[in-house]
């Protein structure tokens, strides 16, 4: 039901694209947790799509936020569907995910576990 990220293709299609590409995938990821919180009460964080939106009125401010609220649902998910996903720290996480190449294979990587353990 999930789809599954190669990390490779994320990044390769990302630059080929101008960012397009990771937009879609940074959309279907927040989607699907979305939908994995609904599933065990959890509440779920703001679209990908309206958060960018809110990041360019904001000047980048809401963004940062939201990255929080994202990787917090990333790790109360974690939590409950047992998919051990490390580090814990949603701090920790957030810069991860700035990290140049290596935040593609670990938000592939996290996000797969995840939902490995949700269709389970």
């Amino acid at each position: 039901m999930y789809t599954r990220i190669n990390w490779i293709t994320w990044w390769l299609l990302n630059i080929v694209t101008c960012g397009i590409y990771g937009i879609y995938i940074w959309y279907k990821m927040t989607k699907d947790l979305n939908d994995m919180a609904e599933k065990v009460d959890e509440k779920p964080v703001m679209g990908y799509i309206l958060q960018l939106l809110l990041g360019c009125v904001t000047c980048g401010i809401y963004s940062i936020v939201w990255m929080f609220q994202f990787f917090g649902l990333m790790s109360r998910l974690s939590d409950k569907y047992g998919a051990e996903i490390t580090p814990e720290s949603s701090f920790v996480k957030v810069i991860i995910s700035i990290i140049p190449i290596y935040s593609f294979y670990w938000m592939a990587d996290a996000y797969n576990k995840l939902a490995d353990k949700a269709e389970a």
